[in-house]
């Protein structure tokens, strides 16, 4: 299995990582002021203020978080 990392799919909104957990699909952490990811695996819990991954809590506003987006029909 290969990894790739793509980082242009930002996850912002609570659609674009409702999707990632539903379909159970890992997402990246990125520490901005580090300027390294500092955790990837799949996400066990997320609200408006956090996603939790492996036990660890993450702010939304601290972080960046990269993964697939949901990506609406168009007509």
């Amino acid at each position: 299995m290969r990894l790739k990392k793509v980082k242009k799919f930002t996850l912002v909104t609570n659609n674009d990582i409702s999707y990632n957990y539903r379909l159970g699909l890992p997402i990246e952490v990125y520490c901005i002021r580090s300027k390294k990811t500092i955790a990837f695996g799949r996400i066990a819990f997320f609200n408006d203020n956090v996603i939790i991954i492996r036990r660890h809590s993450y702010a939304r506003s601290s972080y960046l978080f990269f993964g697939v987006n949901h990506l609406e029909k168009s007509s």
